[in-house]
């Protein structure tokens, strides 16, 4: 019946017992004097746990040993819970403490001196009530002891009367260790007969428990197995409590958890189910995700990873890009989201399965540079208020979700705003002085790390602004990288996700060599590139290029003239592919410019694959091909130190020709001719290139034409907009509207003016006029008259820009 008592409690409802500490639940059942309650009220919940001292006004001893007779002696020491424990197990049982009761300083020594001469452990702890399990003629037989009262000895004297045994003499004459064994003796004579199909009692002696229990708990302290320390811990007694046997043993709650749960679904020393091979590689696939992990590109960044066949290979460090609790918990919403009864790994084993080459910030190694400075600069003075390790650097101050587009990009109606942040920053700088000295990365003449000294005021208004811009950019970078994962996701044979960003040129070294050759400062260009892709076989693949060129300049011409080593190379590998994916920083020199995107609209017909072209956010660029660079660059460097007096690498066709067969990466070799020859091939379309307004706020650009292309703040927005890259091409001229001898308008590409000239013939095949021009230009002309050049030339259709039906002036 549920209570209905409201006296400490307003609300009359019932608890379950398992929602309490396992502590809070011993305390309980212990004061209530009964193991077998599941539920408690609220009322009764003060009663016995939070106001129990209070309200049973236990002040008094509570006599253990009933010495104290009629006499009220006060209580000055309270009983906890491990001290109640304590005395339990070293009485073998017999003396259960109240916690919460009191005790005088004679019976604490008293209870002090048997905890110190103890029959057992102190982590051998039963409960104070016989289980309904228990078989009742063993509880009748337990061994005599020597605490209190011997319960033995009225034992045979209810034995005695009942007949069961002969009538023993009276033992009130003997002492009290002549009587225990005389008693003893009876009753192993009785246990023999009543119990004959059972082994000797005495040779289950507590001794060689307590041994055995230690036996196993020495074990598992050199066990390095996860699976053997739980395979050790299905020993554990049934009757100990989670927290006991995890204070016994030395290990977590959560390991006896779960050894419990092996020892009842498979019995005691099995071993857990072993995780596939597929699962732990789940977890280093996380890892080393571009999501959660970037590629360090120096030429020093490198580990040396031992293989499972004993040998070790150099791999490029990869830098988390967040602390690996997070990590894991990232990791498990994935798991619980793609998988149905599999479980994630524990936190324990997540951390072990961490592949070497992947470093966290701080260790050895990992001096990044090139970081974002927007991220940056909000760091370094959230630290000048000692504020460090802000996971979302106070934006969530601003906006109702950090995950939500359009709070972060534009605010909602329901947002904080920046007046919130400011009211909290206010109140975390009370203490803080009236000038606040920071640092700050300011790019007025290149990138200089400034020491500033602001007023308490200006620091705020200044840190509010940079959070408040922030926000853009910070959404901006996670939804492109998130789209370039899902890129990655849903390649198929037909596509390609392919992804570059310019290495820093190489300088050669040498080893052993003059002083002056130091400032000679030759390089060679480094541009790496990565392409996924999809196999025969459907299977995800990546493929390693790198282009070396003698030309240093990195501008538009130059990629359009490295790409087509690359494309020819990955349609001659793939030739099923149709579109590439491009995905590169946001670089205004190479990539984030109007000649960049007149030849993405003519990518098509250039190379013969549809394209999209997708940048990173500013400063957040850094991709796996970075390692590509850096990887080529050490091992020649190395190379080349290695080699003082032949064969030593000082020229980029030298640096080409060793990666190609020392470098297990597609190598490209494109001369500074073959770039200038391309940049002037397609002179005429960089030229004709229109700017697109907003450049800098668009991050995807998609061609629809040859002459316009889609573009979007994100590359995964639904909603764009449309803009000429280049001018809208005329309707072609028909070649037979014109014949012998009629005047046409048109503008050859030698000089770029049009000029009148008439059709001597005309060749269908070729769509050709062969003409003769007329001196001067056309609108020259209007006024000093035409003369024919007598030279004939050839005119393509495509420049004839109209019929003239007379070259007489008629207004």
């Amino acid at each position: 019946m549920p209570c209905n008592l409201k006296h400490y409690s307003s609300i009359a409802e019932s608890i379950p017992l398992c929602n309490l500490t396992l502590d809070e639940q011993r305390v309980i059942k212990l004061r209530v004097k009964s193991e077998n309650i599941s539920f408690i009220c609220r009322h009764h919940l003060f009663v016995f746990l939070t106001y129990y001292d209070r309200i049973w006004k236990k002040s008094l001893c509570c006599d253990p040993y009933s010495k104290h007779g009629n006499k009220s002696v006060k209580g000055d020491k309270t009983i906890s819970l491990e001290f109640s424990d304590q005395i339990f197990c070293a009485t073998n049982s017999l003396m259960r403490l109240i916690p919460g009761e009191k005790i005088c300083p004679r019976c604490n020594t008293l209870l002090n001196e048997v905890i110190e001469r103890g029959y057992l452990t102190p982590e051998k702890i039963r409960p104070q009530l016989s289980h309904e399990n228990n078989d009742a003629n063993e509880e009748l037989f337990e061994s005599p002891t020597t605490i209190g009262n011997t319960p033995s000895r009225h034992l045979v004297a209810v034995l005695s009367e009942a007949s069961v045994i002969t009538p023993v003499s009276d033992l009130s004459k003997c002492n009290q260790k002549r009587r225990l064994q005389i008693c003893e003796k009876v009753l192993n004579k009785v246990r023999r007969k009543m119990l004959p199909e059972t082994p000797d009692p005495e040779i289950f002696l507590a001794s060689d428990f307590e041994n055995l229990m230690a036996s196993i708990r020495e074990k598992i302290k050199v066990c390095k197995k996860r699976r053997e320390i739980l395979q050790l811990l299905t020993l554990a007694p049934s009757s100990w409590t989670i927290s006991q046997s995890a204070s016994f043993f030395g290990v977590t709650e959560y390991t006896v958890i779960k050894a419990s749960a092996i020892k009842n679904s498979k019995g005691i020393l099995s071993l857990p189910d072993p995780r596939k091979k597929s699962d732990k590689q789940t977890i280093i696939d996380f890892y080393v995700s571009d999501e959660y992990s970037r590629q360090l590109p120096g030429m020093r960044n490198v580990k040396s990873v031992k293989l499972s066949d004993g040998q070790r290979i150099k791999m490029q460090k990869r830098l988390l890009l967040c602390n690996i609790a997070d990590l894991h918990i990232e990791y498990k919403k994935k798991m619980n989201l793609t998988t149905g009864s599999r479980k994630p790994f524990g936190f324990s084993i997540f951390v072990s399965l961490r592949p070497s080459h992947v470093v966290t910030v701080g260790a050895g190694g990992t001096h990044s540079v090139c970081v974002c400075v927007y991220h940056q600069n909000v760091k370094l003075m959230l630290s000048a208020i000692d504020v460090v390790n802000e996971k979302n650097l106070f934006m969530d101050k601003i906006v109702c979700s950090v995950h939500n587009q359009e709070c972060m990009m534009d605010r909602c109606a329901a947002c904080p705003g920046t007046e919130n942040l400011k009211a909290f920053l206010d109140q975390l700088t009370e203490e803080e002085p009236d000038e606040i000295n920071y640092k700050k990365w300011t790019q007025t003449d290149g990138s200089k790390l400034e020491s500033i000294t602001e007023d308490n005021d200006d620091f705020l208004e200044s840190l509010v602004i940079l959070i408040s811009n922030l926000t853009k950019h910070h959404y901006i970078a996670r939804a492109q990288s998130a789209f370039f994962v899902k890129c990655k996701e849903e390649i198929t044979q037909e596509s390609c996700v392919l992804i570059s960003d310019f290495s820093e040129n190489f300088s050669f070294v040498i080893q052993d060599c003059v002083q002056g050759y130091y400032w000679m400062n030759q390089q060679a260009t480094v541009l790496p590139f990565l392409a996924y892709l999809k196999n025969e076989e459907g299977e995800l693949c990546s493929t390693s290029m790198c282009v070396i060129s003698d030309h240093l300049t990195h501008d538009s011409g130059a990629v359009n003239a490295y790409l087509k080593p690359v494309l020819n190379h990955i349609k001659s590998v793939y030739p099923f592919i149709q579109n590439v994916k491009y995905f590169t920083d946001g670089s205004s020199a190479q990539y984030k410019n109007k000649k960049n995107f007149a030849n993405l609209c003519a990518h098509e017909q250039s190379f013969g694959l549809k394209a999209e072209w997708h940048l990173f956010a500013s400063c957040q660029g850094k991709s796996a091909c970075d390692g590509i660079g850096g990887t080529i660059k050490r091992l020649a460097r190395l190379a080349s130190l290695q080699r003082p007096l032949s064969d030593q690498i000082t020229t980029p066709i030298q640096l080409f020709e060793w990666a190609k067969d020392n470098v297990d990466i597609m190598m490209f070799y494109v001369e500074k001719q073959q770039v200038e020859l391309n940049s002037v091939e397609i002179e005429r379309r960089m030229a004709d290139a229109l700017p697109i307004k907003g450049t800098r706020s668009f991050h995807c650009y998609v061609p629809l034409n040859a002459y316009q292309l889609k573009v979007s703040a994100l590359s995964c927005d639904t909603d764009f907009q449309v803009f000429n890259v280049l001018p809208e091409p005329r309707n072609s001229f028909d070649l037979t509207s014109c014949l012998v001898k009629d005047f046409i308008a048109c503008v050859p590409q030698d000089d770029g003016l049009w000029h009148f000239a008439q059709i001597i013939s005309t060749d269908p095949e070729n769509e050709e006029y062969l003409v003769m021009f007329l001196a001067p230009d056309g609108e020259a002309g209007f006024l000093k008259g035409y003369k024919f050049k007598n030279v004939d030339s050839r005119v393509a259709v495509s420049v004839v820009l109209c019929k003239v039906m007379s070259l007489h002036s008629t207004s």
